[in-house]
């Protein structure tokens, strides 16, 4: 029984670790290669973490550390639910809309990444076991440049679905812009997004 739970204990340091190193990533723009993956840590450390309560309740810090946890769920709360919303979206699929591998490089996700967040397409660059999220322009802006749409129509957030990315292909890369062809409403147009750090959320 010690052998077991020393193994879990084991188990849990390594997945916690991983799942606080992926929340520090993304701080930075970056997270771990691959849609999924940051999505079964996030999962496998909660499903740990009910373990882990559960199996060592008796014990004084484990019933600090959870006691510290639901702290933090409560006060995520407070402020009209904003940061109980980007955990929700944090660990879900919640308004993730697309996802679109361009090659072995480069990927598209569609989505409203955060609770207040626009529609947006985020494109990503896989470096190693991580990637870095290089881009992120507007899903209205794209959709009114395929359709050759006038640049004041509005494009409401509920019409997004009649407009998804039938197929998106890699055209170029360079240090400053990224040229992506879409298909939308079986019309296609190249698009080149720059690079800049200073786009929203």
């Amino acid at each position: 029984m010690k052998r077991v739970d020393k193994t879990f204990k084991i188990i849990y340091v390594i997945i916690t670790t991983l799942f606080v190193f992926g929340v520090v990533l993304s701080f930075f723009n970056y997270s771990y290669s691959g849609y999924y993956t940051d999505k079964i840590i996030n999962w496998s450390w909660l499903l740990f973490t009910l373990i882990i309560i559960i199996r060592f309740w008796r014990k004084k810090a484990v019933k600090i550390y959870f006691y510290s946890l639901l702290t933090v769920l409560l006060l995520s709360v407070l402020p009209i639910l904003i940061p109980f919303y980007g955990i929700v979206f944090y660990f879900s699929t919640v308004k993730d809309h697309q996802q679109i591998d361009l090659n072995n490089t480069y990927r598209i996700e569609r989505t409203n990444h955060q609770a207040l967040s626009i529609h947006r397409v985020y494109i990503y660059k896989r470096i190693g076991g991580i990637e870095k999220n290089i881009s992120r322009p507007i899903y209205a802006d794209i959709v009114k440049s395929v359709l050759n749409l006038k640049m004041e129509d509005i494009v409401y957030e509920f019409e997004f679905k009649e407009y998804p990315i039938q197929s998106a292909k890699l055209v170029n890369a360079t240090k400053d812009s990224i040229g992506i062809e879409y298909q939308i409403k079986n019309k296609k147009k190249r698009i080149y997004h720059s690079l800049k750090k200073d786009y929203g959320y």
